[in-house]
């Protein structure tokens, strides 16, 4: 399951909470990924202030990279340049795991006292966080992010069915957020217990079928378009725009399965162009 993705449609669905989490500023968000121009780079998410005078830059970082800061530094400069933003902007970077945390950390220190740079992003990592401390910010929008924590596969296992029963039994959420918590909370369980099967899953959730749910839907979407492109690019080199374009436009999950089938069999670049058309 893409974690990035999944981030993403949590903030965009559940996106005051997900401001409640990593802890910025109190205010009605709304949740956006921009291209910036310069560099052609998507950024994670920015939570936007709905006022206008604040923002926070959000990345989610799930492998090692020493130059994050950098990055971030740099998104955070084209972001003011390019929409003339002049208000306050806060950044945070949840890591999944210690190791990415650690590969930034020698970076992490150089920012915070350099007097030029002045970058000192709010830090959360899910591998040193407790389910008790994620539960004491309270609400029920934060179950679905309960399995990342310091909690073993088996204990998730075990503690899914009532993270599910205590959504289903919220007054607070209508029926369309109860779908989307509880299927964002089984892709979460999803990238924590690799091995799990379909039918096993749905059993922790309680019979629910999560690929059902638009959320999901649009992720699998997503993961597939990015798996043909890895194909094809292993097979012919370079993937050319035209055919890039194509692929990521493609909304029905048939057409994508005939497209990954067809692709055993292809030899050219041509043979490619034709069948996507």
């Amino acid at each position: 399951m893409a974690t990035d993705k999944l981030f993403h449609e949590y903030a965009t669905h559940f996106t005051n909470a997900f401001a409640k989490f990593i802890g910025v500023r109190a205010g009605d968000y709304v949740a956006k990924s921009i291209t910036l121009k310069q560099t052609e780079k998507r950024s994670d998410l920015f939570l936007i202030d709905q006022s206008g005078a604040y923002m926070a830059l959000v990345e989610t970082q799930g492998y090692d990279d020493e130059y994050l800061y950098h990055r971030m530094v740099a998104t955070k400069m084209l972001y003011c340049i390019q929409h003339k933003y002049t208000g306050d902007m806060d950044a945070a970077v949840i890591f999944l795991e210690e190791s990415n945390y650690q590969a930034a950390l020698s970076f992490e220190r150089q920012f915070a006292h350099s007097s030029v740079l002045k970058f000192s992003p709010k830090i959360i990592v899910f591998s040193r966080l407790k389910v008790e401390e994620l539960i004491r910010l309270g609400g029920v929008h934060l179950i679905p992010l309960l399995p990342l924590c310091d909690i073993s596969p088996r204990e998730i296992e075990q503690q899914a069915p009532v993270w599910v029963d205590k959504i289903k039994e919220a007054p607070e959420l209508n029926d369309e957020e109860r779908r989307n918590l509880v299927a964002l909370l089984g892709g979460f369980i999803s990238h924590r217990i690799r091995t799990l099967t379909k039918e096993t899953l749905r059993q922790l959730l309680g019979g629910f079928a999560m690929e059902d749910v638009p959320v999901i839907q649009e992720i699998v979407r997503e993961k597939i378009q990015h798996l043909l492109l890895t194909q094809i690019s292993a097979r012919f080199g370079v993937v050319p725009d035209e055919i890039r374009q194509k692929i990521q436009a493609i909304d029905e999950m048939n057409d994508l399965d005939r497209i990954a089938r067809a692709l055993l069999t292809i030899q050219s670049v041509d043979e490619l162009k034709n069948l996507v058309n």
